[in-house]
């Protein structure tokens, strides 16, 4: 888990409860990764986050996939697990935001 952690700019002073489970959040009310995305990424994952919960909602499911693509695309180049789920990447407010 240290390695993990380490290799993710992770401080050794967080506890692995805050990284491995669903409480994963850091000091503040963001979720721990949203601290990991450049401010780019994050307003692009924020964006198709947004969507792909409008899609959901539509039931378009063209759509939803091509915004898992979107939002997949941009966890694999931030070295996010695939098994993520997209609420603990998202910002707090990414949904209100559509």
């Amino acid at each position: 888990m240290q390695e993990i952690m380490a290799r993710n700019n992770i401080p050794a002073s967080v506890p692995f409860d805050q990284i491995a489970s669903s409480a994963g959040y850091s000091s503040g009310s963001s979720p721990a990764y949203v601290q990991r995305l450049s401010v780019n990424d994050q307003r692009e994952f924020d964006h198709y986050y947004a969507e792909w919960l409008e899609h959901t909602r539509k039931n378009d499911q063209d759509d939803v996939a091509k915004d898992v693509a979107r939002m997949q695309e941009i966890m694999a180049r931030n070295n996010i697990p695939w098994n993520v789920p997209f609420d603990r990447i998202a910002s707090p407010d990414a949904a209100s935001r559509h």
